[in-house]
């Protein structure tokens, strides 16, 4: 009887120290568990939360700035150039919880009141807008624009200095370009995004295909062959580069002929009322400009003995600094401040 009583207080012990042991594992189990699963929540949080408020574009964080992982509002502090297509693309939104993902491209300076104390332009060969609701703000963007989603804005004085295309109509119907906002070029509907080749010369031969040449669809280099005259407004519009990445875009008026050797066999004129030069890196060569001429952006030429015969307009003195008019060229009329709409 002893023995029988002794084997069953053993059982009785090794029984309890086995669901002892057993329920630890699952109580570790249990708690291994938990943790995964805080340690899953935190990452999530944190995912949620490390995409930046705002940054500042530059020519190195530029297209991260605009990209999926990018912050909804990029900030300007200056002109910037590009030289390769900048895509907004993901979904990104103001804060957690807002209803829908929106961009804005801050392309000012604002004091303390909000009210703009600078504009700043971003050049880029093409800009494509793959995010709803993107926003481009009392700056410039000097390229072509492609809208492939819904809810774009041009708003504040903002401005495309190049075409905008829209995907759609239904794209097209659901923008907003206000009243103090522009574009420069033309404004179509484009179903593809997709590059297309662009001439590397156009020549100049009459009134359509001279502004079709000097337009953002154009070519670098715009030849001439015999003097041309039009009867409206000729204006420079776009960012169109010599060739790809290339680091600024760049236009040239090839107003001569020459010969193999490169000397000046020939010289011609193109009489306009009006030539308004929108596009930065435009040179006027050889030749004469019979009209006036407005620059509206920087590094414009007048060179190897181009002529001006009428007056030249800088829309600011920074632009007029940043101009070159060699000795050999001229303008005989004045040279001073002023804008078409003056």
């Amino acid at each position: 009887m002893k023995r029988i009583g002794i084997l069953m207080l053993l059982v009785a012990v090794l029984s309890f120290v086995f669901v002892a042991c057993g329920g630890g594992e699952e109580e570790a189990a249990e708690a291994e568990t938990e943790e995964e699963t805080e340690s899953e929540a935190e990452m999530e949080s944190a995912d949620a939360t490390t995409r930046p408020t705002e940054m500042t574009a530059s020519s190195d964080n530029l297209q991260e700035a605009l990209g999926p992982d990018g912050s909804w509002i990029i900030l300007f502090e200056d002109d910037l150039t590009v030289g390769e297509e900048v895509v907004v693309s993901g979904e990104v939104y103001e804060e957690e919880g807002a209803e829908e993902p929106r961009r804005k491209l801050a392309l000012y300076a604002q004091d303390s009141d909000r009210n703009v104390t600078d504009r700043y332009t971003l050049t880029t060969p093409r800009m494509v807008v793959q995010h709803m609701n993107t926003r481009i703000q009392s700056g410039t963007v000097s390229g072509n624009v492609y809208v492939e989603a819904e809810g774009f804005e041009l708003v504040n004085g903002a401005t495309i200095n190049g075409n905008l295309y829209f995907a759609d109509e239904e794209l097209r119907d659901s923008a907003n370009i206000d009243d103090s906002s522009e574009v420069i070029g033309s404004t179509e509907i484009m179903e593809t995004a997709d590059a297309t080749s662009r001439p590397t010369e156009m020549t100049a031969t009459d009134a359509d295909n001279l502004q079709q040449a000097v337009g953002a669809e154009g070519s670098w280099i715009v030849l001439f062959e015999e003097d041309v005259s039009v009867d409206e407004r000729v204006e420079i519009v776009g960012a169109v580069y010599e060739e790809e990445g290339a680091e600024e875009p760049r236009r040239k008026l090839a107003l001569y002929a020459q010969d193999s050797d490169r000397n000046v066999t020939d010289r011609y004129t193109l009489s306009v009322p009006e030539l308004v030069v929108y596009h930065m890196n435009t040179r006027v060569q050889s030749g004469t400009i019979a009209g006036d001429v407005y620059v509206e952006s920087e590094g414009f030429e007048l060179v190897n003995g181009a002529t001006i015969e009428g007056d030249l307009y800088f829309a600011s003195e920074e632009l007029q600094e940043s101009a070159n008019i060699d000795d050999d060229s001229s303008v005989s009329g004045e040279t001073s401040i002023g804008t078409i709409d003056d």
